[in-house]
């Protein structure tokens, strides 16, 4: 069992040589699933050859996709949210031409830039250009309403005044009294959050519709810019609803000078947040995306072909193919972890769009959906992959859940299909997601686990025995220690799961384990690495 440890090991402290840059590429949304690219190409190349098909079900933010067509595979995405079709498509799109692209923003700014800035405007002069300045963002909230606060900047020359933040005048805060009766001529998302929303932790305030999660000067400034960018009938108007879409979280009450957007898992509102101006927000957005396009062309320039691509709006579980694709990559939703449906609500909202949540596969008790009912939808969705792959084509599965029983059933499953587990490899997840720092206990890592379709290959070279959850724990810190790998509980228990998983396919043992979850499991090795104890069994136990 050494060789397995080692290996996983060696994946988890990876160090694959990638092009730094073309990481800019996948900055054009904040939507989640950002894959390390440069480890989703390498599972691509590995596993599917050029002009294969490749699929991804839950295609997310359109990673697997552009990595599949970059290196000539042909590419099916599916998935139910709106925003990630729009994000998707945006990501896949390689025909831009970014001169274009810039002259669509630059007749944006023209219209819109001036108006919107005038909504911050204060009668302070820049002393670099005599400008007037204006507030980048102020600070609102019990904290603050007695003396508001703003943050000057000069849209001429770009001095931000020392980045110094000062108290509002008798005539700037009757002025923001005004506009929180500005009438809106246009049309904005004034609809109301369902009834029934799992992490609701807005609604106590009084928030009750999207137009809620905004100030009305900031509502008119984004339901000007939406306007305009629908009336250029532009060919890029997708790409322009991206860097749209990127700004609305960051210009409403979700952000705090401590807080960003989604810093949580749930539409969580700080008491005292930042009123964002708008203007400066989107035109960052939009040049995230800008110089996105840009990377993107100059990764392609020297690509002899391109693989082709189609996204397909639909659930995963409606996918009907039979033994026609090469290679499927797929990072599926993690229990309850991300509620894609709810946070995606503001988005969607701005977007105009809405989805059935029936098909969402994820767990949610507001929607009834529990283990049982994720396992169900999941399984749907396990039972397509499986009818659509070739005969001994591969199927990669990037999955965590810091429930094991999840981990359990899913793993079981492939294997009742009929798949055989090739290879198990951990990474860390990329940059910060958001659920990285959502807790103590949120694991930190994702495991990719490959299957083949075709007959369980022999590995009695693994596993000479039928092994205990003590035994395997024993292997794996008699390996930390031999080789003076530094104690970790979290990568301690990321390497159980894996060898569990080997264990459940291959091993005659079955792993009686009543409780076994990364918060549980992490204070048990705690206690154990902390007190160096050599006999584990009596920590164990508390498992059972």
């Amino acid at each position: 069992m050494k060789d397995i440890i080692e290996a996983l090991f060696n994946s988890l402290h990876h160090d694959i040589e990638y092009n730094k840059d073309y990481s800019k590429i996948y900055k054009i949304h904040k939507y989640w699933a950002r894959k390390p690219w440069y480890i989703v190409e390498n599972y691509i190349t590995k596993y599917s050859n050029p002009n294969d098909k490749v699929m991804d079900p839950f295609c997310g933010s359109g990673c697997t996709g552009l990595e599949a067509i970059i290196n000539n595979r042909n590419f099916i995405g599916y998935d139910l949210n709106p925003i990630a079709v729009l994000v998707s498509l945006g990501s896949l799109n390689y025909c831009v031409d970014v001169n274009k692209l810039s002259n669509d923003f630059n007749k944006i700014e023209e219209i819109c830039k001036e108006k919107i800035l005038n909504l911050y405007a204060t009668d302070e002069k820049c002393e670099y250009c005599n400008s007037n300045l204006v507030f980048k963002y102020l600070l609102i909230g019990p904290k603050y309403s007695d003396n508001p606060e703003g943050a000057l900047y000069c849209p001429t020359c770009g001095n931000k005044k020392s980045n110094k933040k000062r108290k509002l005048t008798t005539d700037e805060i009757k002025k923001m009294e005004q506009l929180n009766n500005l009438d809106i001529p246009y049309w904005y998302p004034d609809n109301f959050f369902p009834n029934k929303f799992y992490k609701d932790r807005f609604s106590y305030k009084g928030i009750l519709k999207v137009s809620d999660m905004y100030t009305r000067r900031n509502l008119y400034a984004a339901a000007m810019l939406l306007d305009c960018i629908k009336s250029l009938n532009s060919e890029y108007e997708d790409l322009l609803l991206l860097a749209f879409t990127n700004t609305v979280l960051h210009i409403s009450k979700l952000k705090g000078e401590n807080v960003r957007p989604l810093g949580v898992n749930n539409y969580w509102v700080p008491d005292d947040f930042i009123e964002e101006n708008v203007w400066f927000r989107f035109m960052d957005r939009f040049n995230n995306l800008l110089n996105s396009k840009k990377e993107l062309l100059k990764r392609i320039k020297n690509k002899d072909k391109l693989g082709d691509y189609k996204i397909i709006h639909d659930s995963a579980l409606k996918m009907n193919y039979t033994e026609s694709i090469d290679y499927v990559f797929t990072d599926p939703p993690y229990g309850d972890a991300i509620q894609y449906s709810e946070l995606s609500f503001i988005w969607n909202s701005w977007l105009g769009k809405t989805f059935n949540t029936e098909e969402e596969v994820i767990i949610n008790p507001v929607q009834n959906k529990k283990t049982e009912e994720f396992n169900a939808l999941l399984f749907n969705a396990l039972d397509n992959i499986y009818k659509a792959l070739k005969k001994e084509k591969y199927f990669t599965l990037c999955f965590q859940n810091k429930d094991f029983k999840i981990w359990k059933d899913v793993v079981t499953y492939c294997k009742t299909l009929g798949f055989s587990l090739e290879d198990i490899s951990i990474y860390d997840t990329f940059g910060s997601p958001y659920n990285k720092y959502w807790a103590k206990f949120s694991p930190k890592t994702d495991i990719y686990v490959t299957f083949k379709k075709t007959a369980a290959k022999d590995i009695s070279r693994y596993y000479k025995r039928n092994l205990t959850l003590e035994d395997i724990i024993k292997e794996i810190l008699n390996f930390m220690y031999e080789n003076n790998i530094e104690l970790d509980s979290v990568k301690i228990y990321d390497i159980t799961i894996s060898l569990i998983i080997w264990n459940l396919f291959y091993n005659q043992g079955i792993l009686d384990i009543k409780k076994f979850d990364i918060k549980s499991f992490s204070n048990i090795v705690d206690n154990i690495i902390q007190s160096k104890q050599n006999h584990i069994t009596e920590q164990l136990s508390l498992f059972n």
